[in-house]
């Protein structure tokens, strides 16, 4: 007993406390790195993440030279069948890896699951056979998921300031929709030589990815580096404490099946609002996917159609628009990535109108969501202009630039949409946050692997310029629903079990 109280004599007189804490050692915390280490930091991620995503569609442009290899017939939901699969993985593994990081920290989530998405991803490259292809899509989409899983975390403890977050958010997802227009360039090119080299070549970007978080990436998460630090103290010091702020909780992974299905699924079935959200940016998210195939058909052209994964060819006629090889059609999907660029400066200003009308104390930035949903209102408007000017300008009579430009459009739109009605959620659910973006990917996910085994036959019943149309007015449709938030989304909220439930909980922080 006196040997006890001697040694928490001595820790206290070293200044530490039972329980260690970022007063004792401030550099830790990843909040006061220095702005060029956060910066490094945010770079290193946003290219994990942009790999991560190329991997999704790094299949489409080698897809008819895949099928070949392997003695397939060029049916189109063979076609689609390796970028779905993919995110089918990409979907379980964000579910798993994402509570995991919080518990074991991001670094080793991230460091593991790049080795593991590189095996996998040579073992696409070196495939024997179709259902050995498969299987290791699915392994390499699972994989894959270590960068969203983790990424979002990192901002988030980088930052704590709301603008700052919400900027570093916007480059996460910025590189979300980049890293996918990246893969069909790629894979466009490289089926040139060998759809194989498309693998390859995404090996040594996952390669350089794995340098970057090695050498320049510390861990982030304040959890793990207090309980890390605590444990170095222990045993360089000899003694039984301090303790990590966490270090005696007990992962249970009862607890982690109710964090990561449960409560999504709970929440998407009693929350207008996160229903209402998942649907508007799950269809926003397809059609990127859908762009895959539309895409094929409007600038490269498909030839005997054939029913859903079977041989019989039902005489449809060759859809050819511009006659592109598929390395063009790969340049094709370049614009949606500028447009994705251009979010970043659109949102500044944006920010820049709303920070303005809080400092002259305008009535409207009161509102409820008064920070978030203007961006997704403005937005909604691209992206159907978008989709109405791809349809009817895709014809030999007009020159395919003006359709490729539509895509400028869509990647604006869809990345302004996809960073306000995310930030939206985070603001709203506060702690519950992370269930309703899990419920967010869970339906982005399901409709991209799903609804792209559409696009061809619907094409192919509609034409180019009826089906571009349908997806246009169904997006129009759901435009209305940033709309609804912003008159009805305060009061769904006090409604809400969940507020409720979070409101009680800040009432007892108060006391």
């Amino acid at each position: 007993m006196a040997g006890q109280i001697d040694v928490e004599k001595n820790i206290e007189s070293k200044g530490l406390e039972k329980t260690l804490t970022f007063d004792d050692d401030p550099s830790l915390n990843s909040q006061n790195f220095p702005q060029a280490r956060k910066i490094l930091i945010l770079s290193i991620a946003v290219l994990l993440t942009t790999s991560s995503t190329c991997g999704t569609s790094l299949a489409s442009g080698g897809a008819k030279a895949t099928l070949r290899d392997f003695g397939l017939p060029e049916a189109y939901g063979w076609e689609v069948l390796p970028v779905s699969i993919y995110l089918v993985g990409y979907f379980i593994g964000n579910t798993a890896l994402a509570p995991l990081s919080e518990n074991y920290g991001r670094r080793l989530v991230n460091l593991s699951t790049i080795v593991f998405y590189m095996i996998w991803m040579m073992a696409c490259a070196l495939a024997p056979n179709w259902a050995a292809f498969n299987v290791f899509r699915l392994l390499n989409g699972f994989f894959s998921a270590g960068a969203p899983a983790t990424v979002s975390g990192i901002c988030a403890d980088l930052y704590s300031d709301d603008m700052r977050r919400g900027r570093a958010l916007l480059w996460y997802n910025m590189a979300t929709t980049l890293g996918s227009t990246l893969g069909p360039l790629i894979s466009g090119f490289a089926v040139f030589d060998n759809w194989r080299l498309s693998y390859w070549i995404g090996l040594g970007y996952g390669g350089i990815c794995f340098l970057g978080v090695l050498f320049l990436i510390p861990e982030t998460n304040s959890r793990t580096i207090l309980d890390k630090r605590a444990k170095k103290i222990r045993k360089t010091e000899e003694t039984d404490l301090p303790r990590g702020p966490h270090e005696d909780d007990t992962f249970i992974w009862q607890n982690l099946l109710t964090k990561v299905l449960i409560r999504p699924v709970r929440m998407l079935c009693r929350e207008p609002l996160v229903l209402g959200s998942c649907l508007y940016l799950a269809f926003r998210y397809s059609i990127l996917y859908i762009y895959l195939q539309s895409y094929s058909i409007i600038f490269q052209g498909i030839t005997n159609l054939k029913v859903l994964f079977t041989i019989v060819d039902t005489g449809i006629s060759k859809l050819d628009i511009y006659g592109f090889n598929t390395g063009e059609k790969g340049l094709a999907f370049i614009p949606i990535a500028v447009g994705t660029l251009s979010a970043f400066p659109v949102n500044i200003l944006i920010e820049h109108v709303y920070l303005n009308a809080c400092s002259q104390d305008s009535p409207w930035t009161k509102h409820h969501g008064a920070r978030r949903l203007p961006a997704a209102c403005i937005s909604d408007p691209l992206i159907v202009t978008s989709l109405f000017w791809s349809a009817w300008t895709s014809r030999p009579s007009i020159h395919w630039s003006s359709s490729v430009l539509s895509g400028v459009l869509y990647g604006l739109g869809y990345t302004l949409n996809f960073n306000a009605l995310l930030n939206y959620l985070v603001d709203g659910y506060a702690s519950y946050a992370s269930s309703a973006n899990a419920a967010s990917s869970l339906t982005r996910q399901i409709m991209g692997a799903a609804l792209p085994f559409a696009a061809v036959p619907m094409y192919d019943a509609l034409g180019v310029g009826w089906a571009s149309s349908l997806l246009g007015f169904v997006a129009a449709i759901m435009s209305i629903i940033p709309f609804l938030f912003w008159m009805y989304g305060e009061k769904l909220l006090e409604k809400s079990i969940l507020a409720q439930e979070l409101a009680r909980e800040k009432e007892r922080e108060c006391r």
